[in-house]
């Protein structure tokens, strides 16, 4: 007998019912999941390795976006994909170009 997994959604302070079913709901229910922890660790990193001077240098905060990461990953909203997605590809590509032309180059 299978048991029927459900894969909820939390979106800002609402709960939606995306899929029921059994273990390929489970399933890709924990690798959404995985997903994005693995993303948020990965974009959290990045932000506290990098100089506030250079998040300075492209106009944006570095407090603001470390707080914002943090705040929506502990709350486990789906916004937080959104936010961390948007850091990994569009903020962290503008602080690594603002990075290495801050920095002389290397042999």
């Amino acid at each position: 007998m299978l048991a029927l997994t459900t894969l909820t959604i939390r979106l800002l302070g609402e709960t939606y019912t995306l899929a029921r079913g059994g273990a390929v709901v489970g399933l890709v229910g924990s690798l959404l999941i995985a997903t994005v922890l693995i993303a948020s660790a990965w974009a959290i990193g990045h932000a506290v390795g990098t100089p506030g001077s250079v998040f300075q240098s492209i106009g944006r905060s570095k407090g603001l976006w470390l707080t914002a990461m943090l705040v929506l990953v502990a709350g486990g909203d789906a916004v937080t994909i959104v936010v961390v997605f948007y850091y990994l590809l569009r903020v962290r590509a503008q602080l690594n170009v603002a990075a290495r032309t801050r920095s002389p180059l290397r042999s």
